[in-house]
């Protein structure tokens, strides 16, 4: 059972909190990213910018926008008179990505429990509690989005701008993992390890936290990669 309860509007409140309405190009990228990352749009897929802009209610410009940032990041390859296609990720490359996230994210973990405040604790505990509602549920696609939610929250933390944006697109990219069939059981849910790791920044343990981080990210070869 979980631990870290809050009152159900508090949850959600939390976990849903409204942001500052977004610019077309960020409303497009959002839209698109969530596309590639619950494999709307899938690997090898060809992106047409002509329905994407009809699909979304958006013009092409912003459409445009949002391909080349995600051409950036890795999610898409922009393929002279081939065109644009969603890019395939191999057991190789995700291997990769987990091992550039082990080099950066318990960095950021640390530096965000050495300037954790009360309001990241409120938040971190109320991602925390609709995680397990979420886990309740079984919804994996609400899980996927609490875990990056929980993660994002320790990058800004941490106070390094330019290592939580790698970050970010690291996590974004491996994201996708999540609807991959997974490689073997779990030994736990995925929401009790970011309990784990909350628990460990309220105490401000940071030797204990950078190493649940680590022990985080490596569980998810077990979880979704293994070798034939």
């Amino acid at each position: 059972m979980p631990r870290t309860s809050l009152p159900k509007r508090q949850q959600e409140d939390a976990a849903a909190a409204p942001a500052p309405a977004a610019s077309l190009g960020e409303q497009a990228y959002i839209a698109i990213k969530r596309m590639i990352l619950t494999q709307e749009l899938r690997a090898g897929d060809q992106i047409n910018v002509a329905q994407l802009s009809e699909q979304l209610s958006l013009g092409r410009s912003p459409i445009h926008l949002a391909i080349h940032r995600l051409d950036r990041e890795g999610l898409v390859d922009i393929l002279p008179r081939k065109g644009i296609l969603v890019k395939a990720e191999t057991i190789d490359s995700f291997l990769e990505l987990i091992a550039a996230r082990l080099l950066v994210e318990p960095h950021l973990t640390g530096l965000a429990v050495d300037n954790a405040t009360p309001a990241l604790l409120e938040r971190l505990r109320a991602v925390v509690a609709a995680g397990w509602e979420c886990n309740q549920r079984q919804d994996r696609l609400g899980s996927m989005e609490i875990d990056r939610q929980f993660h994002q929250l320790l990058y800004a933390a941490a106070g390094n701008d330019i290592l939580a944006e790698f970050a970010g697109s690291l996590l974004d990219r491996s994201m996708r993992l999540w609807f991959r069939p997974p490689a073997g059981k779990a030994d736990k849910p995925n929401v009790a390890e970011l309990e784990d790791l909350y628990s460990m920044v309220e105490r401000g343990d940071k030797k204990a936290a950078v190493r649940r981080m680590e022990q985080h990210i490596g569980s998810v070869r077990g979880k979704f990669l293994s070798r034939e």
